[in-house]
């Protein structure tokens, strides 16, 4: 375990990754994954290959468009339209069907878009599923229409996944940087979610047991004073400790433990601007270090380096 001053490192900060940021909404009017087709035949060579409805034209309704991004016709066989307009979807059936027929044409009509909906989950009043469209297609528009209903704005944070990614951050900071305000795509989902984290304080406190977050930017000075303060019989100020499991959890590293000597006024300084996150355990040290030596010691090699409070210090 390194002291204090041995390590400077840069943490994560929690938020959106900057290619979503940059990224321009998808284009509208464009055939995906999972949409509905319509394609309506218009036969000028008398031969019939399609039956004629009531109006002398035939239409074949409920073409979806496979997870390949391709929807089977009679004669014409598969067609690729994921990707397509409508008018290039189009053309691509004419060109098919000219090998079988002289002057055919046709019409494709999106009947249903399925790919162009986000989904909405966790603590808003409408959950569900939302259209995406030109005008609508921000976060906070879906937001918007979804009513975040979190009890307490400070705490609540907002998630989305895409694909086999994601993104978390404070739900009350996305209002307050429009960068974050990202283009979503269909098949994203949104999760609001309301409820506080917590933190375990452990060791010389107060008051040992969970404290629950109650604000942004909860810091490690917040968790303690909380937790009723140190020990004033017990508690080491030079060895208070965070210890970061999950970190472990998302990356499969190993957790990061911080060391604080409170003792320094600069570093009750660095306490106060280090941000807590749900699931960190604070480790108050009894004036004999002893017992939290042989904890921490038994990580071994999983700890290979304990984490500086300098870390963050400006």
């Amino acid at each position: 375990m390194q002291d204090a001053a041995a390590t400077r490192t840069t943490e994560s900060v929690a938020g959106f990754d900057p290619a979503w940021r940059a990224a321009a909404p998808s284009a509208s009017g464009i055939i995906g994954v999972g949409d509905v087709l319509a394609v309506t035949f218009f036969e000028r060579d008398g031969l019939n290959l399609f039956a004629p409805g009531t109006d002398g034209n035939a239409r074949i309704d409920g073409l979806k468009v496979d997870a390949s991004g391709g929807i089977q016709l009679p004669y014409a066989g598969r067609i690729h339209v994921a990707g397509l307009s409508p008018a290039e979807a189009r053309r691509a059936i004419v060109r098919s069907l000219s090998r079988l027929t002289f002057g055919t044409d046709v019409t494709v009509t999106v009947t249903e878009q399925h790919s162009r909906l986000v989904s909405v989950q966790g603590d808003v009043t409408k959950p569900g599923v939302v259209p995406i469209s030109p005008e609508s297609n921000s976060l906070l528009a879906v937001l918007g229409t979804a009513g975040p209903n979190p009890a307490n704005m400070e705490v609540a944070t907002v998630t989305v996944r895409r694909g086999g990614e994601s993104g978390t951050m404070p739900l009350s900071r996305l209002y307050e940087q429009p960068a974050d305000d990202i283009a979503l795509h269909g098949g994203d989902v949104v999760i609001v979610r309301g409820a506080p984290g917590t933190i375990n304080v452990l060791g010389a406190a107060g008051v040992q047991g969970r404290v629950k977050i109650t604000r942004r930017d909860y810091s490690l000075m917040d968790a303690i004073g909380d937790a009723k303060g140190l020990d004033d019989n017990a508690a080491d100020p030079a060895a208070v400790y965070v210890m970061r499991l999950g970190d472990q959890i998302a990356t499969s590293g190993p957790p990061k433990v911080y060391h604080f000597n409170l003792r320094n006024p600069s570093q009750i300084a660095v306490a106060s601007a280090f941000e807590l996150h749900d699931g960190d355990a604070v480790l108050i040290s009894n004036a004999q270090f002893t017992q939290y030596h042989k904890v921490l010691s038994s990580f071994g090699g999983v700890l290979s380096s304990a984490r500086s409070a300098s870390t963050i210090a400006p």
